[in-house]
This record gives C-alpha cells, structure tokens and sequence, in this order.
C-alpha cells in the first residue's frame, strides 16, 4: 500500500477520533455501534474497503457532513463547536408546518452568516 494512502486513511481516522473526542465517543464504541470489531472498522479505514453506508451513519449520528470526512487538508474545521447540518432535501409528501419552515429559514440564515463572516476573514 502506498505512503500516500496509508496517510490518506491514517487522516480519515484521526478526523473522526477527533470528532468522537469533542461528542465524548471512543473508537471502540463507534465499532460498536456499527456492530463491526475494531480491527474491522481499522481495516475498513485503512484499505478504503469501508461501505459508504457506516460513513453516512457516522456522519448522521455525529451531525457531520459527510464531506467533512474528505475535504481539503489545507482548510480546517472548527471542531471546537457542535457541528450541525440541514438535511430537507426530501419530506416524501409530508405537509410541513410554517413554524418548521421559519425554523429552517432561520437555521440557513445562520449558515449564511458565518460563511459571510468566513469570506470578510479571508478578504481582509
């Protein structure tokens, strides 16, 4: 296997320990909970063999996006706070109620703020 896989893998691992580290999570327990051993979890990771589907139930269950896992090395997270994430692409014909719409508004306006802040950081 090649250094730079093995560093790639190594990468996508130490992100989600970091990320069960701030949610008070261990390792072992995220295997757990993805009823895989530890070794299979390690190995999943490590020989990129792992089914997207227990990245998706990381991700959801961590409140991560998913991209979060594979995003340029060079741009950091601020893992510090409680990542969140939005995700209403789909209500199978569910009738949503004005106040949860107005929820979702207020939760993208948010969104929008801190990136406006991100780029007025960058501009300056």
């Amino acid at each position: 296997m090649s250094t730079k896989r093995t560093a790639h893998m190594n990468l996508l691992r130490e992100k989600i320990e970091e990320i069960l580290v701030k949610e008070n999570y261990t390792f072992s327990q995220l295997a757990d909970y993805l009823n895989l051993s530890e070794e299979q979890l390690e190995d999943g990771l490590a020989n990129k063999t792992l089914e997207l589907r227990y990245l998706e139930d990381i991700s959801k269950n961590l409140k991560v996006p998913l991209y979060s896992f594979f995003r340029d090395t060079n741009q950091k997270a601020n893992y510090t706070e409680k990542p969140y994430f939005v995700n209403k692409l789909w209500n199978d014909g569910e009738e949503v109620s004005p106040q949860k719409l107005m929820e979702e508004i207020e939760l993208l306006k948010q969104a929008i703020a801190q990136k406006e802040a991100e780029l007025a950081q960058k501009l300056k």
